[in-house]
């Protein structure tokens, strides 16, 4: 009989909602405030700094727990917030905090995804899509995957960092002093002759080359390492 009833309790027990501590963080509340502030349309991503208020809780013997923003005001110009949160466990009302915080405006930029060594070509894989504060990005940080790609880094360039447009440029195939074969074409015609370059040239860019015969310079584009095309 006892070893009956020790059966019914134990699946009594089993039946019972499982009810746990719940933990709330800055995470939280910045996700119900992200819905005020699409709800009053700001529908970018935003990353928040609270300056007051309490954002940590811990809810013990609660099955969920939900968070109600109200009151919020902003700021546009100093990027400003403040608004009333209260907390309900399981429904019923937990506590209340004011918020006071700073948001930042979010936007994507490629950065490197591991060190890249001075003079190394910036590759695809080399680099990863990772969201940054607008106000962080300069006009002459260069976050687009098409412009950075093919690049040569000209410093080493940090992983996680924004990349400046002093950092890279074009990858020299052609050094100074080089000789080179310089092609002329016109209305069917092609002429060659050797020259020596004058300066470093990545491909595509003009520089200025010397006939090794008659010692006259003159502009060419960079073909490729050994070749230039007379302009």
């Amino acid at each position: 009989m006892l070893k009956f009833w020790g059966i019914i309790i134990g699946v009594w027990l089993l039946a019972l909602p499982v009810r746990a501590t719940v933990l709330l963080n800055d995470g939280d509340f910045m996700a119900a405030l992200q819905k005020e502030f699409v709800e009053q349309g700001h529908d970018e991503k935003l990353e928040m700094e609270f300056f007051g208020g309490q954002t940590a809780f811990v809810i013990q013997d609660a099955g969920q727990a939900k968070i109600m923003v109200s009151q919020m005001k902003v700021n546009d110009e100093q990027g400003t917030f403040s608004a009333n949160a209260e907390i309900f466990a399981d429904g019923k009302h937990f506590a209340t905090t004011n918020l006071t915080g700073k948001f930042y405006v979010l936007g994507e930029a490629f950065v490197p995804a591991q060190e890249i060594a001075k003079g190394e070509e910036i590759a695809e894989d080399m680099l990863e899509l990772v969201p940054v504060r607008l106000n962080r990005i300069k006009d002459t940080n260069v976050v687009t995957k098409e412009k950075l790609v093919g690049m040569e880094a000209k410093r080493s360039l940090k992983s996680g960092r924004l990349i400046n447009e002093r950092d890279i440029g074009p990858k020299i195939i052609m050094k100074r002093g080089a000789l080179v074969t310089s092609i002329y074409r016109s209305k069917g015609l092609q002429i060659t002759a050797q020259a020596i370059a004058q300066e470093d040239g990545a491909k595509g860019q003009l520089i200025k080359v010397e006939n090794t015969k008659s010692g006259k310079k003159f502009g060419a584009r960079v073909i490729d390492a050994e070749t230039v095309e007379v302009q």
